[in-house]
């Protein structure tokens, strides 16, 4: 079954990226053309190398002027002026984030997640099969900006307005729409919106980038921010005693142990995970595992078109 659906009432958090970029970078990403500021979907700062953006899935250079540019009059960012990004990302404390920039992310005051990468070393702690990782210098920096979009002539809604809750899996390449669309579904169900039951949601946010508190908050919406995927659906199932538990980008061993126990508690379980195709998706050994133990009744899978409208593919479980 294929269904359109356009998608409405955007926002995103460009703005709050702003304020930890230099000055002329800031103004030259404000006047953008509203095509670029409504799709953009990154902005990535390299050390001595040209500013980009990301938007309908196309990078793009710009000039002081927030123009279309090339590579021979688009912004560049400094290694200085990178280093101080880095610095406002942190609040001035880079050790205290030494924990996350080894694990290529930094997470600011305001619970945002800035990817990282750059120079690493590798130091031996003793252990012959193990040793740490230190970045001793990052030389980029990926802003990727989360949206809210309401969807509200969504199948999936409609699929659980008419059947109820059950286990979903929505599947696509990177960068499709995948985490737009459970971050909706985690308010739609929290909230009760669009003809749904409230719901008692418990969302595994483990990488801090679903929850949007000014557009999520106010339901029955339990975030488990931070957690491992594993960790955050054993507690959820254990001690919150959900309707339903909603969580991204599934696939490792201990994802699959985690939801095959919840799915013993009859607690059902929304999730992401990254496939082109229904076929794809039952290649993969731990998704497989899930499907063969009847977790999920409903596959979704889902594209951009180049209007940015979501195209999808749903099949049911037999």
């Amino acid at each position: 079954m294929v269904l359109i659906e356009k998608n409405i009432k955007k926002t995103s958090d460009i703005d709050f990226y702003l304020k930890f970029l230099p000055e002329h970078v800031a103004k030259a990403i404000a006047f953008t053309d509203d095509e670029i500021k409504n799709n953009l979907t990154e902005i990535r700062l390299r050390a001595n190398a040209p500013l980009s953006l990301t938007a309908n899935k196309e990078n793009i250079l710009i000039d002081l002027n927030g123009r279309r540019a090339d590579i021979k009059n688009c912004i560049f960012t400094s290694k200085s002026e990178l280093d101080n990004c880095i610095n406002n990302f942190c609040d001035g404390s880079y050790h205290a984030q030494a924990n996350n920039i080894k694990n290529g992310f930094i997470i600011t005051g305001d619970g945002y997640r800035i990817g990282v990468c750059g120079n690493i070393i590798y130091t031996n702690t003793g252990d012959s099969d193990k040793s740490d990782v230190i970045i001793d210098e990052i030389t980029s920096v990926n802003m990727r900006v989360n949206r809210f979009i309401y969807f509200p002539d969504c199948p999936i809604v409609n699929i659980i307005k008419e059947n109820g809750l059950s286990g979903i899996l929505i599947y696509s390449p990177p960068s499709e729409g995948k985490t737009t669309l459970l971050r909706f579904l985690a308010a739609a169900l929290s909230k009760g919106l669009y003809g749904l039951k409230k719901c008692r949601t418990a969302l595994i946010d483990e990488r801090r980038e679903i929850y949007m508190k000014n557009k999520m908050g106010g339901g029955l919406l339990d975030v488990f921010y931070g957690y491992k995927k594993s960790d955050g659906i054993d507690c959820a199932t254990r001690t919150l005693n959900p309707d339903v538990i909603l969580c991204d980008e599934i696939g490792g061993l201990e994802d699959t142990q985690s939801i095959l126990s919840a799915q013993n508690s009859g607690v059902p379980l929304i999730a992401t995970t990254h496939a082109g195709t229904f076929e794809q998706l039952k290649r993969k050994p731990n998704i497989n595992l899930l499907i063969e133990n009847d977790v999920f009744v409903y596959f979704a899978g889902i594209t951009l078109d180049k209007n940015n409208i979501i195209k999808y593919n749903i099949y049911r479980q037999i």
